[in-house]
């Protein structure tokens, strides 16, 4: 018998649905539910990687690498002369939205996340079969990424009272970043001699689980003409309320390096590359999708596949595939979503 899966879960009022939050390939519940500890980059990094900014100037405080300034909180990257930027703060996500506006908010993590879409239907499936005691209403899916897509599966499958789905960076129509599996391998030679200082065998065993994960049978899935893809009924969509949102920034992590100016006192950041800047000049000419594409994708999806079939409202906005789930302006349009269904 199936195990039941790790599950987050507070209840709120009966009139509002149950919101059931679904993440992505690679991540847990803790993306909605907990940000802070979620890891990427085969487990090695935190999220705010992907979600930091670039850093100002900041003192010189000795032979130990520059601290921030009052306010200002700079993040570093396996050397206190590397780093990827100011990260946030705070993360928070549309989940503890809508907890606090007294709605029932369910997330949890996939057992067998690298498995095909079908697998993970079955999870929910088990974790379904009791979303009748907590609302009077039905189920609202919000979702990121791939999970958009193990949820409009569910909606063929199962037999849900699904008032609406909330789509964010999902891949609808696919993603072509699974032909780059060759050319991203390039990568590791430009990245590997900024990870020397980890520690030893991190940045390779980094690199060949990133290079495995790629290639694997979950990645050919999410291709724009797998069977998969090809395989969705579009028209349950049109009998539920959808709304989707995709991002039109690329840029998912920068690297920056510490340049010493001992006659000011600061330390003054210098960018070495980007991703996917970095890919331009390891991707023949017209040869680099939409996904990576300034104002066509948000790093792993295109902003044309992240919106819905008849969806009932699509936003894009200046955002990576990882800052949409935090981003203010995303949160309040989710929330506004879900509360005309209260």
């Amino acid at each position: 018998m199936d195990s039941f899966p790790d599950v987050i879960f507070h209840q709120g009022f009966k009139d509002c649905p149950c919101c059931l939050f679904i993440h992505g390939l690679g991540m847990s519940l803790n993306i909605w539910a907990e940000p802070e500890k979620t890891r990427i980059l085969a487990g090695k990094f935190p999220i705010t990687v992907l979600l930091s900014k670039e850093p100002g100037d900041v003192e010189i405080t000795g032979q130990n690498g520059p601290s921030a300034r009052a306010g200002i909180s700079v993040e570093p990257v396996l050397s206190n002369r590397i780093t990827t930027g100011l990260i946030p703060k705070e993360l928070k996500t549309v989940f503890h939205d809508l907890k606090m506006e007294g709605c029932t908010v369910m997330a949890y993590s996939q057992k067998r996340p690298a498995s095909d879409c079908i697998s993970l239907v079955k999870e929910l499936e088990l974790l379904l079969k009791h979303y009748r005691r907590f609302t009077k209403n039905g189920i609202v899916f919000i979702t990121h990424s791939r999970g958009g897509l193990v949820a409009r599966k569910a909606i063929e499958m199962l037999n849900l009272k699904c008032l609406a789905l909330i789509t964010l960076a999902t891949p609808h129509h696919g993603s072509n970043l699974a032909k780059l599996a060759e050319p991203l391998s390039g990568i590791s030679r430009i990245i590997y001699p900024f990870f020397e200082n980890a520690e030893k065998g991190t940045a390779r065993s980094t690199i060949k689980r990133i290079m495995e994960f790629l290639k694997s049978e979950a990645i050919r899935e999410l291709l724009p003409e797998s069977p998969f893809i090809a395989g969705f009924d579009n028209s349950k969509l049109t009998t539920i309320k959808t709304l989707s949102l995709g991002g039109t920034d690329p840029t998912l992590f920068t690297i920056y390096r510490w340049r010493e100016d001992r006659i000011k006192g600061v330390m003054t950041p210098e960018k070495l590359f980007s991703i996917p800047e970095i890919l331009t000049s390891l991707v023949p000419e017209g040869r680099l999708p939409e996904e990576l594409i300034m104002g066509k994708g948000d790093g792993l999806v295109s902003k044309r596949s992240s919106e819905a079939p008849h969806t009932s409202e699509h936003h894009n906005l200046a955002l990576n595939h990882a800052w949409i789930l935090f981003d203010p302006s995303v949160r309040k349009t989710v929330s506004s979503f879900v509360r005309t269904m209260c």
